[in-house]
């Protein structure tokens, strides 16, 4: 429902920008007509991109987004072009255009929305050849230097190269227009050169992609007692809440044996059930209270995986927790049937790890034979499960 929302906001912004636009370049009417008909073709390949895009994880690392922080920099662009049809020529910010809309989804789509607001300035309020290609270009340059902008070391150089291209690239089109160089031209690129290193500063610590460490240790935090969700399943449910951590405290010690990432191995056991308990009980469910709880995306990949209902383990992480859950569900199920005396631990969980390597599930999730052998030799040995 909020993608929809997102997709309905942008499609209004874009309708209601033209509408200036049209009005600030004086149009008539059957030029306004085909201004719309541009809008809805980009439109339409907008969409097409952006769900492009999201299926494969390029659109803010992950297929689920629901375009909400895209749509709020689309917005943003929207009212910057509209100052721009008012400022001076060969003076628009548009390299913010390029930046805001790279951080804030990817390079593809800064370029292409980025070129579409220079057209649609072209076309509309300034008319001028040499302008329109002025501005492609800072798009362009824009494209790149958002990209690089995730780089902590290579900061510096995009700033000075944001000053100095904002200065030069103007004037170059100014003088191939008119065929003299302008103080003015000169005054305004030095300005935006300025506004757009601050741009790219402040965008580069708003849209700062999380490291490894901070998404560790918010995996952490929330698997700790005074965390909500934790508080919470503990009042609904003690037997859940019991059986979470359990399952959590052995996927942690696998996950050191084999070398895996035992913080997401952590929340991963912790919140494997978390579909079992909202009031309509499904995976999907799972996933929709996870992306509430605004859980890391790792993290709700691996929910939605849960045994393969709706897609299988994509990493070795995945696999492991399938692993120790299921296993502790079919020990928990014989001990209640059965005395202990009656089977032997260590060939039933070999059997039931062989079974589960063998029947293909965990194929697409990158688990090495030697992480499983690693695995499976330290639960066979864990006393916990005895």
């Amino acid at each position: 429902m909020r993608r929809v929302v997102s997709l309905v906001a942008m499609f209004i912004s874009i309708m209601a920008l033209s509408f200036v636009l049209c009005l600030l370049g004086d149009l008539y009417p059957d030029e306004w007509i085909c201004i719309a008909y541009i809008d809805i073709i980009f439109y339409m390949l907008l969409i097409f991109e952006l769900e492009y895009e999201r299926a494969k994880y390029r659109l803010s690392g992950n297929s689920r987004t629901d375009y909400v922080k895209f749509a709020i920099a689309f917005f943003i662009c929207c009212l910057i072009c509209v100052a721009s049809g008012i400022l001076p020529v060969y003076s628009r910010p548009v390299i913010f255009l390029a930046i805001l809309l790279c951080l804030s989804g990817n390079e593809y789509l800064g370029f292409i929305c980025g070129t579409f607001f220079c057209v649609l300035l072209g076309v509309t309020v300034s008319g001028d050849f040499y302008e329109m290609i002025c501005d492609v270009l800072l798009v362009i340059t824009g494209s790149i230097l958002a990209k690089m902008l995730r780089e902590d070391k290579l900061q510096i150089y995009i700033y000075i190269l944001a000053i100095c291209l904002n200065i030069v690239t103007p004037n170059i089109f100014y003088y191939m227009a008119d065929k003299e160089f302008s103080s003015a031209i000169l005054i305004h690129g030095s300005i935006t050169g300025l506004l757009a290193a601050v741009f790219c500063f402040v965008c580069a610590r708003i849209f700062r992609p999380k490291s490894a460490d901070e998404i560790n240790d918010r995996l952490i935090a929330i698997i700790s007692d005074d965390f909500s969700e934790v508080t919470e399943l503990k009042e609904h449910s003690f037997s859940e809440y019991n059986h979470a951590n359990f399952v959590s405290t052995l996927a942690i010690k696998a996950a050191k044996a084999a070398g895996l990432n035992t913080a997401l191995c952590a929340a991963g056991g912790f919140y494997y059930r978390i579909g079992r308990w909202q009031d309509k009980p499904g995976v999907k469910a799972g996933i929709d209270r996870a992306e509430a709880l605004n859980f890391p995306e790792p993290l709700i990949t691996l929910l939605g995986e849960y045994y393969g209902e709706l897609a299988k383990p994509s990493t070795p992480e995945s696999a492991l927790v399938h692993m120790v859950d299921a296993l502790i569900v079919k020990l928990d199920h014989l001990k209640t049937g059965v005395a202990d005396n009656e089977w032997n631990h260590d060939i039933l969980i070999l059997q039931t790890l062989n079974d589960f390597s063998s029947s293909g599930l965990y194929d697409e999730s990158g688990l090495s034979m030697n992480h499983f052998l690693k695995i499976r030799d330290y639960l066979t040995k864990e006393e916990l499960l005895r």
